[in-house]
């Protein structure tokens, strides 16, 4: 039912995020065409995600491992998402076209992490375009996380949180498009 959106624009999008180090991790998948998305298709949809995070992760150790032997008995942070334990809030459509603002606290968290960005706003916006992040056509959004500072407990069910909790912030949504048949998911949570 779900089908990972991958063509050469996203892949090259993806790599000059990397490269500019942007901290957002994100997956766009399509729909089969007869689907009606709910919760559990949206909850598969960020173990899709977390899935990629993991696997990310794990060649970096491996990475650093291969650079630096001393490393290799080293315990690293399960990255193992408890989906079970995520509850989803649905965001109102003035708060799905807060997202979509230039000068909104998604932008900002975008183009200010924590070791800093040459992001642009043109990028953000190349970013929502990939994500299908189009508020006037009909979005389904949810916040499986809120505020890291005003409500803590609700990002427990992942360590993947713990440093943006820090400081600088955490989020973790995902998009239904109707229109375009896609399902998003995105999260960040960085320190310095």
């Amino acid at each position: 039912m779900l089908q990972p959106m991958e063509n050469q624009r996203m892949q090259e999008l993806r790599s000059r995020l990397e490269q500019e180090r942007c901290v957002f991790d994100f997956r766009v998948l399509t729909l089969d065409p007869t689907a009606t998305p709910g919760e559990a298709e949206h909850r598969l949809a960020l173990q899709l995600l977390f899935e990629s995070i993991q696997e990310r992760a794990r060649n970096w150790q491996a990475d650093v491992i291969a650079r630096h032997p001393q490393y290799a008995n080293h315990e690293w942070a399960d990255l193992t998402p408890d989906l079970a334990r995520a509850r989803p809030q649905a965001l109102g459509i003035e708060e799905i076209r807060e997202l979509n603002r230039d000068d909104g606290p998604l932008c900002r968290a975008f183009r200010d992490p924590p070791y800093g960005t040459q992001l642009q706003v043109a990028d953000f916006r190349e970013w929502l375009q990939a994500l299908r992040l189009y508020p006037d056509e009909g979005l389904q959004v949810l916040d499986w996380v809120g505020d890291g500072d005003a409500e803590p407990h609700r990002s427990n069910w992942s360590c993947y949180f713990d440093d943006g909790k820090e400081w600088w912030g955490i989020w973790c949504l995902t998009l239904y498009n109707p229109r375009r048949r896609t399902l998003s998911a995105l999260a960040a949570s960085a320190t310095d």
